[in-house]
């Protein structure tokens, strides 16, 4: 395995709420949001599988789907992009009535 930084793009559908906000605040940490459900991060590939276990941890396999996808290296994955209308995703600030 090498030690180069990679990019991946990493896509959900997951069915609860609570698991679903965990599962993305796992992905914010490590990546860019692209749109609701769709990440890229750029990570070495050990850091790609710690962020696979921790989403391993969160979800219920037998509903939810994670979808992992390699883009090489980091200028394979800039190469590789190509955006139509704006690019990411800026999360709403909901406030919270207590």
């Amino acid at each position: 395995m090498t030690n180069q930084k990679r990019g991946y793009l990493v896509a959900y559908d997951i069915s609860d709420d609570c698991c679903r906000s965990h599962v993305a605040k796992i992905l914010q940490h490590y990546g860019e949001r692209l749109q609701y459900s769709i990440f890229l991060l750029r990570v070495r590939p050990s850091m790609m599988l710690d962020v696979r276990m921790q989403i391993e941890r969160e979800i219920d396999d037998s509903i939810d789907s994670v979808v992992f996808c390699s883009l090489g290296t980091i200028s394979q994955t800039e190469e590789g992009l190509d955006f139509l209308g704006r690019r990411g995703y800026v999360d709403l600030e909901i406030p919270t009535v207590i």
